[in-house]
């Protein structure tokens, strides 16, 4: 098709490593047809839009602190080009259009993490690109965290439980330590000290004693698994640990951790299981062990657009 060849030779004739040759042969696959042209000069005029384009989400909150992590550019050179370069430019209009995020009470920018004293004696770490809202009232201390990741160490007060909503789910305690992480499509409830109630959907209840960890989606709980301190921490300590987790919810926690965006282009590529430990401070780290060890590829659009697909 057309348009898979004009992506071929436009990442060609923009890598900076294009030979005489090559750009011979683009100039007689140009000219070669009026369908070769249009397909070419859309790809031209939309890489122009996105270059214009700054990081797609909203800038930092000014009140932030820790900053982990500033702008980062990603080379044009060596852009990779691979069977599903149509997917790739097909998705590209709608992967920098997002939604408005809700920012609730506290909240964090990309590449930050937050720590915050509440009014009960409660303390709060919020992780990069997180939000959460507090709501205390005389009978309750209620938090709901809008996306990203908390870690809660909670003071006791008996009369007013502490419970924390995510997604389909509420976790509840009185006095302890449990971190709460809202994935792409998943929420992970882990408890570091005492013991938390976990409740998913309209009915179903769990308990979680410290060292272990569950998840649940619209569709209930999954397996309890067993999860030591300091694996359960390592994100506070700016480390990412990732146990046979879906490409989907890798990429999720990735895209906090780096200006712009990374987008998967190929539904089959977001159930593959990703292993590894890896640096916040350098989030296009795992973007090479998942090329490296996994059968996908990357070409960067912009600084702030990388598409992933199949090798």
């Amino acid at each position: 098709m057309a348009r898979d060849a004009a992506l071929s030779w436009f990442t060609t004739v923009h890598s900076g490593e294009a030979t005489p040759a090559e750009l011979a042969q683009f100039q007689r696959w140009i000219g070669a047809s009026d369908e070769n042209r249009r397909a070419y000069e859309m790809l031209g005029a939309l890489w122009g839009d996105l270059d214009r384009l700054g990081d797609p989400r909203r800038a930092p909150a000014a009140d932030t602190v820790h900053p982990l992590r500033r702008d980062r550019s990603v080379s044009r050179r060596g852009l990779i080009l691979g069977a599903a370069g149509a997917a790739a430019a097909a998705v590209v209009a709608g992967a920098v259009v997002l939604p408005n995020l809700p920012d609730g009470d506290i909240r964090t920018g990309v590449g930050e993490q937050k720590s915050l004293d509440l009014a009960d004696g409660s303390r709060v770490e919020l992780d990069a690109d997180s939000a959460l809202s507090i709501d205390f009232s005389p009978q309750a201390r209620h938090l709901t965290l809008l996306r990203g990741r908390a870690f809660f160490d909670v003071a006791p007060d008996h009369a007013r439980p502490f419970s924390v909503a995510a997604a389909d789910g509420v976790t509840t305690a009185q006095g302890t330590q449990f971190s709460v992480h809202l994935w792409s499509d998943e929420v992970t409830v882990t408890v570091l000290e005492s013991a938390v109630t976990v409740r998913a959907g309209a009915a179903n209840m769990t308990q979680l004693l410290a060292g272990e960890a569950v998840s649940y989606d619209a569709a209930g709980f999954g397996a309890k698994e067993t999860v030591g301190k300091a694996q359960a921490s390592a994100w506070r300590r700016g480390k990412l640990i990732f146990e046979d987790r879906p490409l989907r919810q890798v990429i999720a926690d990735v895209n906090r951790y780096r200006r712009g965006r990374i987008v998967v282009t190929n539904r089959d590529l977001l159930r593959l299981q990703v292993s590894g430990i890896f640096d916040v401070h350098q989030p296009d780290g795992v973007l090479e062990a998942i090329t490296r060890t996994l059968p996908v590829r990357s070409v960067a659009l912009t600084r702030y657009l990388v598409l992933l697909y199949p090798a």
